[in-house]
């Protein structure tokens, strides 16, 4: 069977699959989360959404919807289906026909070039003319790619509309626009540069300020990079930074780490305090901050690492106070203990924070 066949005949069986009752609870979550109003009234972003919870949300138990349902199939059949976790969201615009039943077309998320086709044959991409545009999901199949889930289509004449959200999606959707292996390789530069221009200003890679100093220390940094790099594109024009939400009178830790790049940490003096002298962790104050780093999902794990790293006999007494265990050993039982907690940051390398678009 042409692979292109199979793919068709397998294409909505894992749909039917996430739709069943297993899998309710975590679907409805999934869905809520796009839906926050409550309203369903995007069929795209619907498609999107169910599209992204089978094929990349690991459940509680650790496989997505996708693997579990390749678990039915061996050989060819089984390979194929595992390959669409490595799917596509894209803005497609269509360049030229590729064969009879597909399109070459480029995605201006990644700005890469897809050799795109549909099960459905010629029928499937009639309205891909080129200067169209395709706002949907492809998986691959073999070499090329396949139309998957629900798509909006757009003729060259609306081709502009079409486009105009991009860079609203390539600055919310880092993951899709580092597809391109150029433009990763370009925002790791780019953001070794900011570091250094950071710690050039201020001294260090690590600084605790007022949150209401933070908008101001930002400005002034983003503006000596820019002066350093040899203002390159003219006369300073300050940025419109969109609001980090921190009370004037909290604390406020910045660290620019150079893997995971810059990050805000809320009361990081604390935690310095608490590591510094581990019996304050009997404190509520402090167990809550050391706890949040620990536990957080929206936390890094560079400032426990950094923490940790200053004294380690200090860091094995706090931690075993806070855990209840008088063997526990930061440079033993440490990189465990960040894994269990925080496994969505080990599941691949930290992609930079900083977008060349």
């Amino acid at each position: 069977m042409d692979l292109m066949e199979l793919a068709g005949d397998l294409k909505g069986e894992p749909v039917e699959f996430a739709m069943s009752p297993r899998f309710a609870q975590a679907l409805e979550k999934a869905i809520s989360a796009a839906f926050p109003s409550g309203v369903v009234d995007d069929e795209g972003l619907l498609s999107a959404t169910i599209e992204a919870f089978i094929y990349n949300e690991r459940l509680e138990f650790g496989q997505t919807v996708l693997e579990i349902f390749a678990e039915r199939f061996t050989g060819e059949a089984q390979a194929l289906l595992l390959s669409w976790s490595d799917y596509v969201q894209g803005v497609f615009e269509s360049k030229e026909p590729y064969g009879d039943d597909g399109v070459i077309a480029v995605n201006h998320i990644d700005e890469l070039t897809y050799r795109i086709r549909s099960n459905m044959g010629a029928e499937g991409i009639k309205h891909l003319v080129p200067g169209a545009v395709m706002i949907g999901n492809v998986v691959p199949v073999g070499d090329d790619w396949m139309i998957s889930g629900a798509s909006m289509g757009f003729p060259p004449e609306d081709a502009k509309d079409a486009l105009a959200g991009v860079r609203q999606l390539q600055m919310s959707h880092p993951k899709m626009v580092f597809r391109n292996p150029a433009k990763l390789a370009r925002a790791r530069e780019i953001q070794a540069q900011q570091r250094e221009s950071f710690i050039d200003l201020y001294g260090s890679d690590l600084i605790v300020l007022p949150g209401s100093e933070v908008d101001e220390k930002m400005i002034a940094f983003y503006r000596h990079d820019y002066e350093r790099a040899g203002s390159k594109a003219g006369p300073w024009t300050e940025p419109d930074l969109p609001p980090l939400g921190f009370d004037s009178h909290e604390m406020v830790g910045i660290i620019f780490d150079a893997e995971d790049g810059l990050g805000f940490y809320r009361g990081l003096d604390v935690a310095q305090e608490v590591f510094a002298n581990p019996e304050l962790i009997i404190r509520q104050r402090y167990r809550d901050v050391v706890t949040g780093y620990l536990r957080g999902d929206d936390v890094t794990p560079v400032p426990l690492r950094r923490l940790a790293a200053q004294d380690l006999d200090k860091t094995d007494r706090l931690f075993r106070k806070l855990l209840k265990k008088p063997s526990f050993s930061w440079e033993r039982d440490g990189e465990a203990l960040l894994r269990k907690h925080k496994p969505g940051w080990f599941a691949s390398p930290p992609l930079p924070r900083v977008i060349p678009v």
